[in-house]
């Protein structure tokens, strides 16, 4: 089978949440079959990336527009009617550059990731499309009006309002849209309800994200941990809302309590948030793995959260309690208290974190227990294996023909 997966940017490395599950999926499709891998390149960095993909041995359509470029798409869509993350992520060069691919040699099938992408599937309309919306972006934006003022909530409305029309357009094109998590399914399904539906979670790499025993026991200090892209507006509300309300709490009662943000593109915003006393911001790191394995808790306060969060999930895998927001606990897996706390409040926050530090070897059993569960849950392999049998429903083996007698 020949598939093309056409994702917002180049899935590689798996260093952010788009790009590991990009990532994971073209390879793991690339071993039972043939992978064509459209994207949008829009910095030279970028454009490397796709040529350490094609010494992979992997086929890769590419399509240019600076950040500049992308933001005036943005800008038009506002006058053009059609849905500014759709503008952002359009290249004239990228549906070019498919048509000619496709033209060329065609697919079998077309796997869209993000809705944003969905305006590529038209280079081959005749094929059948999964949609993998990864999350209902739609309801973001509807969440991003609850947290700014005009004029932003407008656009941000207007934008919600649209973006809904378009998934359920592109829903009803697709032979099957994909979420991550059975909430965001239900969301879905009560927006579209005549669309085929599935869950296709995430998974971990659990050799990779692994913390030996003797470093879990030899751990000092009381050091909590956020993970994340620093530039991305929920992560940064959610390390200031922290940073500035709960960690000084937490000092109260634990005088030596650091808390290190870790993550590409910090804003000035996170970056001041490095003056506060005991806090620390990193900037980007080629490897995260030292900064968790170092800590005692990680945290997840988001107030702003849809589908998975990978953080949790690769702090889980290294034996790290994790304490997250409501929102970040609705789209995991996993029973609370079964390596993963919730807090609603502040109180709650300090209160939950507090009896972790104070109970060292709890903590650590809890940690142990995480792992355990996202090993029997989140594989890989495991998900992956769902989308291949529907690839296999959507595009069935011809039936090789009778021999005469």
């Amino acid at each position: 089978m020949r598939i093309l997966y056409i994702c917002q940017r180049v899935p590689y490395p798996p260093n952010r949440g788009d790009k590991i599950a990009s990532y994971n999926a073209i390879r793991f499709l690339a071993e039972r079959h043939e992978v064509v891998v459209g994207c949008v390149a829009s910095s030279e960095e970028e454009r490397g990336y796709a040529e350490e993909l094609r010494q992979q041995g992997f086929e890769v359509v590419l399509g240019s527009i600076s950040g500049l470029g992308q933001k005036w798409n943005a800008l038009r869509s506002l006058i053009t009617g059609e849905p500014l993350s759709v503008g952002f992520f359009r290249s004239a060069e990228l549906k070019n550059n498919l048509a000619e691919a496709v033209a060329g040699q065609p697919v079998d099938l077309v796997i869209t990731f993000s809705s944003s992408m969905g305006q590529y599937a038209d280079v081959a309309p005749d094929v059948p499309l999964i949609a993998d919306f990864v999350d209902l972006d739609s309801r973001k934006w509807d969440l991003y009006c609850q947290f700014h003022s005009a004029p932003r909530r407008w656009i941000y409305r207007l934008e919600e309002r649209r973006l809904l029309e378009y998934e359920r357009y592109l829903s009803s094109r697709a032979r099957c849209t994909l979420l991550r998590t059975e909430a965001e399914r239900r969301d879905c399904l009560e927006l579209v309800p005549h669309a085929r539906v599935e869950v296709l979670s995430n998974g971990v790499d659990f050799d990779y994200f692994r913390v030996e025993e003797e470093q879990l026991t030899s751990k000092t200090g009381s050091d909590m941990v956020f993970t994340g892209v620093m530039d991305y507006f929920p992560n940064v509300q959610g390390v200031e809302y922290f940073a500035r309300e709960v960690l000084p709490l937490i000092r109260e009662r634990h005088e030596a309590a650091t808390f290190t943000i870790v993550g590409a593109n910090p804003t000035r915003q996170v970056f001041e948030l490095g003056n506060l006393p005991g806090v620390t911001v990193t900037g980007p790191q080629p490897d995260i793995r030292p900064f968790i394995a170092k800590a005692r808790i990680s945290v997840a306060p988001l107030h702003l959260a849809r589908g998975i969060q990978n953080k949790v999930l690769e702090a889980m895998s290294m034996s790290l309690p994790v304490v997250v927001s409501p929102a970040v606990f609705r789209g995991v897996d996993v029973d609370e208290g079964d390596g993963v706390f919730v807090a609603k409040t502040t109180e709650e926050y300090v209160d939950r974190i507090v009896g972790l530090l104070d109970d060292p070897e709890g903590s650590l059993e809890l940690g142990r227990n995480g792992r355990r569960r996202v090993e029997s849950r989140y594989v890989w392999s495991e998900q992956l294996a769902g989308l291949e049998r529907l690839a296999q429903e959507l595009v069935p083996a011809p039936k090789a023909e009778k021999s005469g007698v």
